[in-house]
């Protein structure tokens, strides 16, 4: 069988469809031809794969041929594996040169796929791993990073080779592949992510899978305190589940709730090797005390010499650090590109740098400042060496979070000997000449110089990836395991290694997604099992070479900013294992269990048996959710309730009759029946006293439907709804008046007559049923007159959208038939109109002052010519005449004294064919004129209220403007405010129920609202009410997105006009503990200049918040977070010289005195004065530079404040404004002097206005003090930042990682952290 390619693979999916290609096999009589596919791990030929077809009776000679003439190799030049992939068997070939296939036992089998693989001799091998050539869709590995299968075969049967693995017996034995995967069975346990947890279970797994730590760890003996809080036990349990669960995978949430961790700590994104760091830590502190207390840094702690020498006298100091792992940039700083492998950058990382100029180092020997050489020296590295790819980077040019992408190659077997200063070396006397480069971001921690001798660039450790050959590598992703040149690297790798600093690769840590987020999961080498495993929660994989390769990196150059976002999956943490014969073991086996380990994990068996025996008890239960309209609260509760299949309805009723507190109310009144919440109506009741969950027949599962505890009148009946049946809006018309009520639910059961409905209806309407008139409309919008009493309802219970129209009568005229009565005429009209329910925001006039929202002024609404839009009180329905359309200027207020306040109703009038309140008897021209919806004249659209010019208002260009639209029907009416306790919003006081042809548009809908909110459509909002209001701000929208029972909420708030730009407002208030505080909102139009903006901003902060500041002596400037930036002058326009966008936000900041900043090229920066001698700081004070240079700086500083130039220091301040700082912290803690000028380079990035800086005079002493007085003053610098705020902080931001080592969070911020 062939092993498919990708592109092979899709080709066969289209050819087809969604079968696998099956053995391509044919018989003809005893000879049997199967196509195996063949892979070069060479790459030396012009292809890397390619198909061959093989018989029995086909000698092993002419397949070399065959191969190597595809292939470009000479016969005698390689050899040749033929692997069968169903039992995993290889046999080399080149010792059957002589033999047919069929001989030497290759198998023919139907459904066997064989495969054969092209690698070099064994005296010309190189070894590494070989790949196919990696596709740009590799490289776009969604979320999930699972490892990519393309090419291998989805049979559950197939395995895929295991990746190969180096066996190491003795030391001068050479190396060798092993292509055989494992035979065993294949149990190994993921785990379970608890929401965003991968980086926890890819550390764990690694942490697991590393023999000599899970060995120490089953060592350590629990000491009988609380078992929920000791890491290290819940550890045990965790490693002793991994190793002997039968789940495919298993929780860590007890293990976090030993860190300290609440529920919400699992939504938190953080970083694995910060995860790493804290862990360690957090186990150190309980390993105190016990045989296990150095078993973090006897296996991963190394030592490295931090040191200053001087190039003058030679003279060295050096300080011994050590270090858990090596963090590696991935680029130089400042470079775009990247380190070719880790080799590289672990050269560059001792690297020394050179301190001169500014930054020179005092020699003591010499007595004076001297250029030296500052860097790192490996000492020793530890056992198990971990490697932190610094991926993660801050691009200041975008301001952004960017993940550097790039392709770093890693070894599989990293010798380190020539880092590490041999025995004889002395370090005060140097005979070579050392490279230096400028520091790198890791400057003063992590870089520096070991490599004071030839040795640092001997052929031991491979230098680049340049030496590989062009065939291997079409593209960026990682073809080659090895690094460096190859014969050099096969070399090292056959001679007996020179020092104890051999590692070997066993775990890549690989983060999948972009700067802002992502997943982590794991490679693994298993070393009793010699095969590389992905972990990746809950999912554990063999993975093949392909794999691995892609971990380097690399791919399509992109730009920093693309970055940001820009998805890849690469390689992040290494983890590397010493290789010594003496130290490496495998992990224990379960007979090899110390004592207390084989009793924790019998008591482990003894709970999981007795959980698995509650789960099956509650799996008898269900979860119910029941609504119900509480009686005397008015409001819909809800509950849930917990029964088993075998309960009665009644027990169920018993119990949700005590939970909704219904005491008043007797228990024979009330009923459980299925309801639907979305449409709120009751959808099926049961029938029977004895009735059991268990035995309810729903057209759907009862336990994922909603149930509501319906309440009846004492002394009358339930009624009955049927499973099947559907709901229907019905519609009371009078034929009098035409006015329509409703709609209310009514629930038609399957099977009932026309009769039956109407004794329902006549009952509800209080109706005589003779003369009751009944009509369906179906989905279609026909109405049906339903004569026959006799008939069934016909309907489509899957279908919604059924009304029912009500009526005493067809017609005025008796013998009129249903086709042509004014009740089918009436119905016709309705069938657009929805009823709305509309809330309104408080219009009093100090409300609206507050605002600067003026009040409507129905004068100006109304427009002669405009008579359609025109309002009045609703007192009894009249024809309507020419007349009488001029007379409704008036605004007569004459009522019908039947009405209520409530119940007054304001009607818009409509064209001829209007409903009910404006229809017309008369057929006068007039009213033919009325009716005609194509006529211009009908609906004049009134700018004038608009405030806008008709092309100022943003109408799409295919919609039809307000000018050309038919006036369709509106009818609103205020309803008691008892009717809005269902609206959330506690401003909302008023409500009106509004009936509105679905054609008109958002924009008219505005218009007709005017009255009832009472400013003009230009000062409100329309929010549609979903869980969460949501903006409906496109005037040409029309109404048929709504549906019966929707809610609007009208909110205050001017609707912006074209380039008008809505933001925030804040005042500037550095001195204060606030250091800003929030004014209001405000607009801003393109074109208007910044003193205009600002003499506006003035007028309404002293009316509104009585803040009387001056126009000389105030400024505007932009806010950026919380700080404030750039300045903005008052005679720059916005749109042109300041950029404005929408829900910008800008600084209002009282000066004081005049405008300091003339031109946009200066830079305003805050300064505070710091005084050492009595550990007080200066209010803030402004200063302006021509130049971003420091010099400029000192020298405005010296000549302000009367110190000389040579004794201003001067230190820079990060972070949100304003930048507080403990004052302890500032003498020592701050850089006092930059080794730069411009401040516009690195460190400082300083591009526009708005920095801290403190400034000092060097001469002033520091004030000395005892330790009472430290800690007191701490303590208030404590309170005053805000460190023991018991403020809850919002989840969504990200947090510090920590593990609590005794206490939860809440409780002490004591922990392991960073």
């Amino acid at each position: 069988m062939v092993w498919l390619s990708h592109e092979e693979e899709v080709q066969d999916k289209i050819c087809h469809g969604s079968k696998r290609r099956q053995p391509s096999t044919k018989q003809t009589q005893s000879k049997i031809i199967i196509e195996a596919s063949i892979k070069d791990t060479i790459c030396h030929g012009p292809k890397k794969q390619s198909t061959i077809k093989l018989t029995p009776s086909k000698t092993v000679t002419s397949v070399f041929i065959e191969v190597g003439n595809d292939f470009h190799y000479a016969p005698d030049k390689f050899e040749l594996i033929i692997q069968n992939h169903k039992t995993g068997d290889a046999i080399i070939l080149n010792q059957y040169k002589d033999k047919t296939l069929g001989e030497i036992g290759v198998v023919f089998d139907e459904g066997v796929r064989n495969c054969l693989v092209i690698s070099a001799l064994k005296n010309q091998k190189n070894m590494t791993l070989v790949v196919n050539d990696a596709t740009d869709d590799d490289l776009l590995l969604g979320a999930s990073a699972s490892p990519t299968t393309a090419e291998l075969p989805s049979s559950s049967s197939d395995q895929p080779p295991a990746l190969m693995s180096i066996e190491y017996p003795e030391y001068n034995n050479p190396y060798t592949v092993n292509f055989q995967p494992a035979s065993d069975s294949f149990n190994y346990v993921g785990l379970v992510n608890q929401a965003m947890t991968c980086y926890l279970n890819s550390l764990l797994q690694a942490l697991y899978m590393t023999p000599e730590f899970r060995n120490a760890l089953y060592n350590w003996e629990f000491d009988g305190q609380i078992e929920a809080k000791s890491i290290p036990f819940q550890l045990q349990r965790l490693f002793l589940n991994l190793q002997t669960s039968t789940k495919s995978a298993v929780e860590t949430t007890e293990l976090t709730r030993s860190f300290g961790w609440d529920l919400s700590e699992a939504w938190q994104q953080h970083d694995i090797q910060e995860l790493c760091r804290v862990m360690f830590d957090a186990l150190e502190q309980k390993f105190k005390d016990t045989e296990q207390a150095n078993l973090i840094n006897d296996l991963y702690e190394g030592k490295m010499l931090d040191y200053v020498k001087c190039l003058e006298c030679s003279t060295e100091k050096s300080r011994e650090d050590t270090f858990l792992d090596i963090p590696l940039p991935v680029r130089p700083f400042g470079s775009n590109v990247a380190y070719n492998s880790v080799e590289e950058a672990l050269r560059a990382f001792v690297q020394p740098e050179t301190l001169d100029g500014n930054n020179q180092y005092h020699c003591e020997k010499c007595n004076k400042k001297c250029d030296a050489h500052k860097g790192l020296k490996f000492m020793k590295f530890p056992y198990l060496l971990t490697l932190h790819l610094k991926r993660f980077d801050f691009d200041y040019s975008s301001m952004h979070r960017i993940k550097l992408n790039d392709k770093v190659v890693f070894p599989e077997i990293l010798n380190l000997n020539s880092f590490v200063p041999t025995a004889n070396y002395v370090i005060e006397h140097e005979t070579i000449e050392e490279t230096i480069v400028k520091c790198d971001d890791c400057s003063t921690t992590d870089s520096g110089s070991a490599l004071d001798d030839e040795n640092c660039q001997c052929n031991e450790v491979s230098s680049t990836v340049n030496g590989l050959d062009d065939n291997c590598q079409d593209d960026d992703e990682g073809i080659d395991m090895s690094t460096g040149n190859q014969h050099e690297n096969e070399k090292n790798r056959r001679e007996e290694p020179k020092g104890p600093y051999m590692y070997e690769l066993f775990s890549i840590m690989i983060h999948s997604g972009s700067a802002t987020g992502g997943h982590y999961y794991a490679y693994i080498k298993d070393f009793q099992k010699n095969q590389w495993l992905c972990f990746n929660d809950q999912t554990v994989s063999r993975i093949t070479e392909d794999d691995i390769r892609k971990t380097y990196g690399g791919g399509p150059t992109r730009g920093y900013y693309s970055s940001v976002y820009s998805s890849s999956t690469n390689a992040y943490m290494l983890m590397y294992r010493q290789i010594d014969k003496e130290r490496n073991c495998q992990a224990m086996s379960i007979d090899e269990f110390p004592l207390h380990i084989k009793n924790l994990l019998q008591q482990m068996r003894e709970k999981e048996e007795h959980d698995r025996a509650a789960r099956e008890r509650e799996s008898d239960m269900f979860k119910l959710k029941v609504y119900c309209w509480h009686p005397i609260q008015n409001v819909l509760l809800d509950t849930k309730l917990f029964v088993f299949h075998e309960n009665h309805l009644s027990e169920a009723v018993a119990y949700a009759h005590q939970r909704f507190k219904l005491e008043g109310f007797a228990l024979e009144d009330c009923r459980l029946v299925i309801y639907n919440k979305h449409q709120e109506y009751i959808d099926c009741s049961f029938e029977g006293e004895n009735l059991k969950f268990c035995d309810i027949t729903y057209n759907v599962n009862i336990y994922h439907v909603d149930w509501f505890l319906e309440i009846k009148p004492p002394g009358t009946e339930f009624q009955v709804f049927k499973s099947g049946g559907v709901n229907m809006k019905v519609c009371l018309i009078n034929i009098e008046t035409e006015e329509v009520e409703g709609p209310l639910n009514f629930h038609v059961n399957p099977g009932e007559t026309v009769l039956e409905v109407k004794h329902r209806l006549a009952k509800m309407f209080n109706m005589d049923i003779e003369s009751l008139k009944l009509i369906q409309e179906m989905y279609s919008n026909e109405p049906h007159y339903l004569e026959d009493d006799h008939a069934k309802m016909r309907f489509d219970p899957s279908c919604n959208g059924y009304k029912l129209y009500i009526s005493n009568a067809l017609d005025e005229d008796p013998d009129k038939p249903f086709i042509v009565s004014k009740l089918n005429k009436i119905i016709d009209r309705y069938v657009h109109i929805v009823t709305i329910y509309v809330t309104f925001p408080d219009t009093e006039t100090v409300s609206l002052e507050s605002l600067s929202i003026p009040p409507l002024d129905l004068n100006q609404n109304l427009d002669k010519n405009e008579f359609n839009s025109v309002y009045r009180l609703r007192t009894s329905p009249q024809p309507v005449s020419a007349s009488a359309c001029e007379t409704f200027g008036d605004h007569s207020n004459s009522e019908d004294s039947s009405l209520s306040d409530s119940d007054r109703t304001l009607v818009g009038d409509a064209p001829g064919e209007c409903l009910a309140l404006l229809s017309s008897h008369s057929n006068s021209p007039v009213d033919q004129h009325m009716a005609s919806p194509s006529d211009p004249a009908e609906d004049t659209y009134n700018h004038d209220v608009f405030r806008l010019s008709s092309d100022e208002m943003n109408w799409d260009d295919e919609v039809v403007r307000p000018s050309r639209l038919p006036n369709y029907y509106f009818k609103g009416t205020i309803l008691p405010n008892g009717n809005s306790e269902s609206f959330s919003d506690s401003e909302q006081t008023r409500m009106c129920r509004v009936q509105v042809d679905k054609r008109m548009n958002l924009a008219k809908l505005k218009k007709h609202l005017e009255p009832f909110v009472g400013v003009s459509m230009e000062y409100f909002k329309v929010y549609r009410q979903y869980p969460h209001d949501i903006e409906w701000s496109r005037l040409a929208d029309t109404l048929g997105c709504i549906k019966d029972g929707d809610k609007l909420a009208i909110k205050l708030g001017r609707v912006l006009r074209k380039d008008e730009y809505a933001g925030k407002i804040f005042h500037l208030t550095p001195e204060n503990s606030e250091s800003f505080t929030f004014l209001f909102e405000w607009v801003i139009a393109k074109g208007q200049t910044v003193g205009q903006v600002k003499k506006e901003i003035l007028f309404a902060a002293k009316k509104q918040h009585m803040l009387d500041i001056a126009y000389k002596k105030s400024r505007l400037r932009l806010k950026n977070w919380k700080n404030p930036c750039k300045v903005y002058l008052d005679d720059q326009k916005f749109g042109d010289d300041v950029t404005v966008t929408n829900n910008f936000e800008i600084f209002l900041q009282d000066l004081g005195e005049g405008e300091t900043v003339t031109n946009s090229n200066q830079v305003c920066l805050f300064v505070k004065r710091w005084c050492p001698s009595t550990l007080t700081l200066t209010p803030f004070h402004e200063v302006v530079l021509n130049t971003s240079t420091l010099d400029e700086l000192k020298k405005n500083l010296s000549e302000e404040f009367d110190i000389p130039k040579e004794y201003v220091d001067v230190a820079y301040l990060k972070g949100s404004f304003p930048c507080d700082i403990n004052i302890l912290d500032i003498q020592n803690d701050l850089e006092w002097n930059l080794n730069t000028n411009n401040t516009e380079s690195w460190p400082l990035n300083i591009y526009q206005d708005g920095s801290v800086f403190l400034y000092r005079d060097c001469r002033e002493p520091m004030k000395e003090l005892t330790l009472e007085e430290k800690k007191e003053i701490n303590q208030r610098e404590n309170i005053r930042l805000g460190k023991f705020s018991t403020k809850t902080h919002s989840p969504r931001k990200e947090r510090a990682l920590k593990i609590y080592l005794d206490t939860s969070p809440g409780k002490s911020d004591e922990g392991c952290g960073d």
